[in-house]
């Protein structure tokens, strides 16, 4: 769970700063909060144990990794530890539900009965991240 809410808010920062999505992959709104489909699949099988070891590639070919030399994703990826790497799951499952949040706002409109496969669209992601910047003295685009 951690993990999705990590790579959630390093999507969501991201669009703070850049109009495109940082992952090809959009998250989607589950039952306990803001899930990357692919992701939850790949790592399943671990169930509430950590993820020790890098993953072996899918059956569907090879798992996209970051670019180590992508300066700009690895500083946000930095950014993103240092701020929410200490938080616990529950920590961040929280802050991923509060009122007004990109899955709260999407749950809300199905009155919490969300159908599969629903995305968060990209748009309520970037304005919530902007706003979210623009409070914190960080500035965005």
């Amino acid at each position: 769970m951690k993990l999705q809410k990590l790579t959630y808010l390093a999507y969501g920062w991201w669009l703070a700063y850049y109009d495109d999505p940082i992952l090809s992959e959009g998250p989607q709104v589950w039952t306990h909060g803001p899930v990357f489909k692919s992701l939850y699949f790949a790592l399943r099988t671990f169930g509430r144990a950590p993820v020790t070891t890098m993953q072996p590639d899918g059956p569907f070919g090879q798992v996209l990794r970051v670019d180590n030399t992508d300066a700009e994703v690895l500083s946000l990826l930095d950014w993103i530890w240092g701020r929410y790497g200490s938080k616990s799951a529950y920590y961040l499952s929280d802050l991923t539900h509060e009122s007004g949040s990109p899955w709260r706002q999407v749950a809300e409109e199905h009155e919490f009965k969300v159908p599969m496969d629903t995305p968060i669209p990209v748009s309520i992601i970037k304005e919530h991240y902007r706003k979210l910047a623009t409070e914190n003295g960080l500035g965005s685009n």
